[in-house]
Protein backbone atom coordinates (compact mmCIF):
# COMPACT_ATOMS: atom_id res chain seq x y z
CA UNK A 1 0.00 0.00 0.00
CA UNK A 2 1.54 3.28 -1.16
CA UNK A 3 0.27 5.40 1.74
CA UNK A 4 0.96 2.74 4.36
CA UNK A 5 3.66 2.82 7.03
CA UNK A 6 5.97 0.07 8.18
CA UNK A 7 7.33 1.41 11.45
CA UNK A 8 6.45 3.72 14.33
CA UNK A 9 9.38 5.90 13.36
CA UNK A 10 7.88 6.48 9.90
CA UNK A 11 4.50 7.17 11.49
CA UNK A 12 6.07 9.85 13.66
CA UNK A 13 7.71 11.44 10.61
CA UNK A 14 4.40 11.55 8.73
CA UNK A 15 2.55 13.10 11.66
CA UNK A 16 5.27 15.72 12.09
CA UNK A 17 5.18 16.56 8.37
CA UNK A 18 1.39 16.98 8.23
CA UNK A 19 0.68 20.65 7.56
CA UNK A 20 -3.05 20.56 6.86
CA UNK A 21 -6.14 18.73 8.03
CA UNK A 22 -6.20 16.20 5.20
CA UNK A 23 -2.55 15.11 5.45
CA UNK A 24 -2.88 14.85 9.23
CA UNK A 25 -6.00 12.72 8.89
CA UNK A 26 -4.29 10.48 6.33
CA UNK A 27 -1.23 10.06 8.56
CA UNK A 28 -3.38 9.14 11.57
CA UNK A 29 -5.34 6.64 9.48
CA UNK A 30 -2.09 5.07 8.25
CA UNK A 31 -0.92 4.77 11.87
CA UNK A 32 -4.25 3.17 12.84
CA UNK A 33 -3.92 0.57 10.07
CA UNK A 34 -0.33 -0.19 11.09
CA UNK A 35 -1.39 -0.68 14.71
CA UNK A 36 -4.19 -3.01 13.61
CA UNK A 37 -1.69 -5.09 11.63
CA UNK A 38 0.39 -5.38 14.79
CA UNK A 39 -2.66 -6.76 16.58
CA UNK A 40 -3.30 -3.73 18.81
CA UNK A 41 -6.66 -4.01 20.57
CA UNK A 42 -9.78 -1.91 20.13
CA UNK A 43 -9.21 0.04 23.34
CA UNK A 44 -5.83 1.34 22.19
CA UNK A 45 -7.27 2.28 18.80
CA UNK A 46 -9.95 4.29 20.60
CA UNK A 47 -7.20 6.06 22.56
CA UNK A 48 -5.56 7.05 19.28
CA UNK A 49 -8.88 8.33 17.92
CA UNK A 50 -9.44 10.38 21.07
CA UNK A 51 -6.03 12.05 21.17
CA UNK A 52 -6.03 12.72 17.41
CA UNK A 53 -9.39 14.56 17.58
CA UNK A 54 -9.42 18.35 17.50
CA UNK A 55 -12.29 20.87 17.15
CA UNK A 56 -12.58 22.67 13.82
CA UNK A 57 -13.77 26.27 13.69
CA UNK A 58 -15.49 26.92 10.36
CA UNK A 59 -15.07 30.65 10.96
CA UNK A 60 -11.35 30.60 11.74
CA UNK A 61 -8.77 28.64 9.76
CA UNK A 62 -6.10 29.90 12.14
CA UNK A 63 -7.81 28.46 15.23
CA UNK A 64 -8.43 25.17 13.45
CA UNK A 65 -4.74 24.96 12.50
CA UNK A 66 -3.71 25.70 16.09
CA UNK A 67 -6.04 22.97 17.37
CA UNK A 68 -4.57 20.55 14.83
CA UNK A 69 -1.03 21.35 15.98
CA UNK A 70 -2.01 20.55 19.58
CA UNK A 71 -3.48 17.21 18.39
CA UNK A 72 -0.29 16.52 16.42
CA UNK A 73 1.82 16.92 19.56
CA UNK A 74 -0.48 14.54 21.46
CA UNK A 75 -0.17 11.87 18.75
CA UNK A 76 3.61 12.31 18.54
CA UNK A 77 3.91 11.86 22.32
CA UNK A 78 1.72 8.75 22.03
CA UNK A 79 4.03 7.29 19.35
CA UNK A 80 7.12 8.10 21.44
CA UNK A 81 5.58 6.26 24.41
CA UNK A 82 5.02 3.21 22.18
CA UNK A 83 8.62 3.40 20.94
CA UNK A 84 9.84 3.41 24.56
CA UNK A 85 7.60 0.43 25.34
CA UNK A 86 9.00 -1.45 22.33
CA UNK A 87 12.56 -0.77 23.47
CA UNK A 88 11.72 -1.97 26.96
CA UNK A 89 10.06 -5.08 25.51
CA UNK A 90 13.25 -5.85 23.62
CA UNK A 91 15.41 -5.57 26.74
CA UNK A 92 13.12 -7.72 28.87
CA UNK A 93 12.76 -10.38 26.18
CA UNK A 94 16.53 -10.51 25.69
CA UNK A 95 17.01 -11.30 29.39
CA UNK A 96 14.24 -13.90 29.45
CA UNK A 97 15.24 -15.59 26.20
CA UNK A 98 18.90 -15.82 27.29
CA UNK A 99 18.20 -17.04 30.83
CA UNK A 100 19.63 -20.46 30.11
CA UNK A 101 22.96 -18.89 29.12
CA UNK A 102 23.11 -17.55 32.67
CA UNK A 103 22.39 -21.01 34.10
CA UNK A 104 24.95 -22.68 31.86
CA UNK A 105 27.70 -20.28 32.87
CA UNK A 106 26.75 -20.37 36.55
CA UNK A 107 26.37 -24.11 36.95
CA UNK A 108 28.05 -25.94 34.07
CA UNK A 109 31.17 -23.79 33.75
CA UNK A 110 33.89 -25.14 36.01
CA UNK A 111 34.96 -22.69 38.73
CA UNK A 112 38.55 -21.50 38.91
CA UNK A 113 40.64 -23.98 40.89
CA UNK A 114 41.94 -21.16 43.09
CA UNK A 115 38.47 -19.81 43.82
CA UNK A 116 36.39 -20.38 46.93
CA UNK A 117 33.43 -21.79 44.99
CA UNK A 118 33.78 -25.54 44.62
CA UNK A 119 32.40 -27.75 41.82
CA UNK A 120 30.43 -29.86 44.31
CA UNK A 121 28.63 -26.72 45.50
CA UNK A 122 27.52 -25.94 41.96
CA UNK A 123 26.52 -29.57 41.38
CA UNK A 124 24.22 -29.33 44.41
CA UNK A 125 22.36 -26.34 42.95
CA UNK A 126 19.18 -27.72 41.40
CA UNK A 127 15.94 -26.10 40.26
CA UNK A 128 13.09 -27.96 41.91
CA UNK A 129 10.14 -25.59 41.58
CA UNK A 130 9.03 -22.15 40.40
CA UNK A 131 10.34 -20.46 43.55
CA UNK A 132 13.85 -21.52 42.55
CA UNK A 133 13.31 -20.22 39.00
CA UNK A 134 11.93 -16.94 40.34
CA UNK A 135 14.90 -16.50 42.68
CA UNK A 136 17.47 -16.89 39.87
CA UNK A 137 15.48 -14.92 37.28
CA UNK A 138 14.95 -12.06 39.72
CA UNK A 139 18.72 -11.78 40.15
CA UNK A 140 19.12 -11.46 36.35
CA UNK A 141 16.33 -8.89 36.02
CA UNK A 142 17.78 -6.72 38.80
CA UNK A 143 20.87 -6.02 36.68
CA UNK A 144 18.93 -3.82 34.24
CA UNK A 145 15.86 -3.06 36.36
CA UNK A 146 17.07 -2.21 39.88
CA UNK A 147 13.58 -1.01 40.83
CA UNK A 148 12.06 -4.44 40.10
CA UNK A 149 10.27 -6.11 43.01
CA UNK A 150 9.35 -9.72 43.71
CA UNK A 151 5.93 -11.01 44.80
CA UNK A 152 3.97 -7.76 44.63
CA UNK A 153 0.27 -8.01 45.52
CA UNK A 154 -2.36 -6.11 43.53
CA UNK A 155 -5.94 -5.49 44.60
CA UNK A 156 -8.13 -6.06 41.53
CA UNK A 157 -11.33 -4.96 43.26
CA UNK A 158 -12.68 -8.52 43.45
CA UNK A 159 -9.62 -10.16 44.95
CA UNK A 160 -5.86 -10.01 45.23
CA UNK A 161 -3.36 -11.29 42.68
CA UNK A 162 0.36 -11.63 43.28
CA UNK A 163 2.85 -10.66 40.61
CA UNK A 164 5.99 -12.83 40.65
CA UNK A 165 8.27 -10.05 39.33
CA UNK A 166 6.93 -6.48 39.10
CA UNK A 167 8.84 -4.12 36.82
CA UNK A 168 6.29 -1.29 36.72
CA UNK A 169 2.52 -0.84 36.46
CA UNK A 170 2.59 -1.81 32.77
CA UNK A 171 5.19 -4.63 32.79
CA UNK A 172 5.02 -7.79 34.93
CA UNK A 173 6.63 -11.23 34.76
CA UNK A 174 4.79 -14.38 35.77
CA UNK A 175 6.97 -17.45 36.42
CA UNK A 176 5.74 -21.00 35.88
CA UNK A 177 7.67 -24.21 36.47
CA UNK A 178 6.14 -27.50 35.41
CA UNK A 179 6.20 -30.31 37.94
CA UNK A 180 5.78 -34.05 38.00
CA UNK A 181 2.21 -35.15 37.19
CA UNK A 182 1.28 -31.60 36.09
CA UNK A 183 -1.06 -31.66 33.09
CA UNK A 184 -0.89 -29.22 30.19
CA UNK A 185 -4.52 -28.29 30.91
CA UNK A 186 -3.55 -27.06 34.39
CA UNK A 187 -0.77 -24.89 32.97
CA UNK A 188 -3.05 -23.34 30.35
CA UNK A 189 -5.75 -22.64 32.95
CA UNK A 190 -3.23 -20.78 35.11
CA UNK A 191 -2.01 -18.70 32.15
CA UNK A 192 -5.54 -17.79 31.04
CA UNK A 193 -6.52 -16.76 34.57
CA UNK A 194 -3.41 -14.56 34.91
CA UNK A 195 -4.06 -12.85 31.56
CA UNK A 196 -7.52 -11.85 32.75
CA UNK A 197 -6.62 -10.85 36.31
CA UNK A 198 -3.45 -8.81 35.77
CA UNK A 199 -4.08 -5.15 34.98
CA UNK A 200 -0.65 -4.65 33.34
CA UNK A 201 -0.65 -4.03 29.59
CA UNK A 202 2.48 -6.18 29.09
CA UNK A 203 2.60 -9.65 30.66
CA UNK A 204 5.65 -11.88 30.25
CA UNK A 205 5.05 -15.56 31.02
CA UNK A 206 8.35 -17.27 31.75
CA UNK A 207 7.63 -20.99 31.47
CA UNK A 208 10.38 -23.22 32.82
CA UNK A 209 9.11 -26.48 31.38
CA UNK A 210 11.14 -28.77 33.60
CA UNK A 211 8.98 -31.81 32.80
CA UNK A 212 8.66 -30.97 29.07
CA UNK A 213 4.86 -31.13 29.01
CA UNK A 214 4.67 -28.59 26.15
CA UNK A 215 5.09 -30.78 23.07
CA UNK A 216 5.22 -27.96 20.51
CA UNK A 217 6.58 -24.76 22.09
CA UNK A 218 6.21 -22.68 18.90
CA UNK A 219 2.51 -23.50 18.50
CA UNK A 220 1.88 -22.96 22.22
CA UNK A 221 3.64 -19.58 22.10
CA UNK A 222 1.73 -18.44 19.01
CA UNK A 223 -1.61 -19.46 20.52
CA UNK A 224 -1.27 -17.43 23.71
CA UNK A 225 0.57 -14.45 22.27
CA UNK A 226 -2.45 -13.91 20.00
CA UNK A 227 -5.08 -14.71 22.64
CA UNK A 228 -5.88 -11.22 23.94
CA UNK A 229 -5.21 -8.18 21.80
CA UNK A 230 -5.86 -5.50 24.45
CA UNK A 231 -2.89 -6.83 26.45
CA UNK A 232 0.51 -7.65 25.05
CA UNK A 233 1.23 -11.24 26.08
CA UNK A 234 4.70 -12.75 25.69
CA UNK A 235 5.40 -16.46 26.13
CA UNK A 236 9.00 -17.50 26.84
CA UNK A 237 9.55 -21.26 27.12
CA UNK A 238 12.71 -22.96 28.43
CA UNK A 239 12.96 -26.73 28.38
CA UNK A 240 16.20 -27.47 30.28
CA UNK A 241 18.54 -30.28 29.32
CA UNK A 242 20.25 -30.72 32.71
CA UNK A 243 18.55 -28.80 35.54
Amino acid sequence: MMNGIRSLGKAKERIQAANDSQTFQNAVEALREYMKRLGVGAQELLVLERIAYYPQNIYSDRETKENMEVAKHRVISYIEDMLCDNEKDGQILEILNNFYLFLENLIERKPHKRGGIQQEQLDALKIKNEYDVQHLLYACIKLLYPMARAEVSEDTGYGTVRTDIFLDADHVIEVKCTRENMKLKKLTEEIEADIIHYSAKNIYFFLYDKEKIIENPMVFKKCYEEKIKDKKVHIIIHQPKIM
